[in-house]
């Protein structure tokens, strides 16, 4: 039975023999087949205790030295719970045994998802509050039937205590970020861009299963990603009073902001004002994603954070890939046809022959995310419905016998 449902598709989708340039039957094979191997090799990779990722295994440069247990602890649940949200994408595509690692990660997350501040300087567990509170808020969502009274009820106490928890990481500029500055306060002074564009989008759906966030968190959120919109359509890295693009070859120009633009026009349309960002504008952000591609590119693999071009690090790259498909998901239907294909095509280049996919060279996590947020994009791009394709009508005139 394991990945019928993947391999069903995979033989639908599939053409015969030699053909011409690509076709829309072909990219959503790849898609089927690459989703697969992903899926395959997540399952495969589950730890004992449910956990996505593991501290195991360094092989870059910032694996050997720096990291302490805390910060693994906190990547390893925000690992887990980008993992459990791309198994809650897959529904009917999910093979056998993806229920049950799913169950055993949110586990995890419930036991796991309250980390502490990790030093003065260090907010790491920045990360799991955000993925665990989006984790909670699509868990809530299912039927209420799929993960039993106890365990939602353990996820809503966990997004409770997370979103009390934010409120006291939010900057004072209004903004959430993952190290804080000098003097090391216990609200943390630094605010990136990213950070409070994906919890602004977490935020809204937390509201939509009944987890209340304060309204003035989210306005003084919303306040502080909007002073990050520069006139050029890219997006500050940092929160700043006077937002800036730092020169011709800096990390704010589009060059450099390719990944945050996707995140920032999301969030921006979802839950700012009527038409602050409009279609074209998410389409003009897609398509600078697309032209630059070569720079985020660049980065991905690269050892040390912000060494590549425009400052790119290599993990912009798979978390920019994921919110240019939700940003493509907003977009009216003949656009999302047009742009699905572009966007797997990138994201299947960098899938390696185990299945897994990765930007960044960091103990066992990277290849977790980097196939996760890639799994949850295939999925979204198969579920897509091709156009009918009209029968072509005959030029014969029909002869009465």
């Amino acid at each position: 039975m394991h990945g019928v449902v993947l391999a069903t598709m995979l033989c639908l989708l599939s053409v015969s023999g030699s053909s011409p340039p690509q076709t829309v039957d072909d990219w959503r094979a790849e898609a089927a087949a690459g989703l697969q191997k992903a899926i395959s090799y997540l399952l495969e990779h589950q730890e004992p205790d449910g956990a996505f990722g593991h501290w195991r295994g360094p092989i870059g440069s910032d694996d050997w030295y720096w990291s302490i247990p805390g910060q693994h602890y906190s990547w390893q649940v925000a690992t887990t719970a980008i993992t459990c949200v791309t198994l809650m994408d897959l529904g009917d595509l999910a093979p056998e045994g993806a229920e049950e690692a799913l169950r055993r990660g949110l586990d995890h997350v419930c036991e796991n998802g309250r980390r502490k501040r990790i030093a003065n300087w260090d907010t790491d567990n920045m990360w799991a509050y955000v993925y665990a509170l989006e984790v909670v808020a699509r868990a809530l969502a299912e039927d209420p039937q799929r993960f039993g009274t106890q365990r939602r009820d353990r996820l809503r106490a966990l997004g409770e205590d997370l979103i009390d928890t934010l409120e006291w990481y939010q900057s004072p500029d209004g903004g959430w970020s993952y190290y804080d500055n000098p003097p090391y306060t216990r609200r943390p002074t630094w605010g990136t861009s990213f950070v409070t564009a994906s919890l602004l989008l977490i935020f809204e759906q937390c509201e939509q299963v009944g987890l209340e966030v304060p309204d003035k968190m989210q306005e003084r959120g919303l306040r502080a990603l909007r002073r990050c919109r520069l006139p050029n359509g890219a997006y500050d890295y940092n929160v700043s009073a006077i937002p800036s693009t730092r020169g011709l070859t800096g990390i704010n120009q589009i060059k450099g902001s390719l990944c945050r633009i996707q995140v920032g026009n999301l969030a921006l349309r979802i839950c700012g004002d009527e038409d602050e960002v409009n279609y074209e504008q998410m389409d003009v952000g897609l398509e600078q994603l697309m032209r630059h591609h070569k720079f985020v590119s660049l980065a991905r693999g690269r050892p040390f954070p912000h060494e590549a071009y425009y400052a790119n690090s290599g993990y912009f790259f798979f978390y920019g890939h994921y919110y240019a498909a939700g940003v493509i998901e907003l977009l009216p239907r003949e656009k999302r046809l047009s742009w699905w294909p572009r966007l797997v095509e990138k994201l299947l280049a960098t899938q390696e022959s185990d299945g897994s996919m990765w930007d960044y060279s960091f103990f066992s996590y990277h290849r977790i995310y980097g196939t996760a947020w890639t799994a949850s994009v295939l999925v979204k791009a198969l579920r897509e419905a091709p156009l009918q394709q009209r029968k072509p009508v005959s030029t014969q005139k029909s002869v009465p016998l």
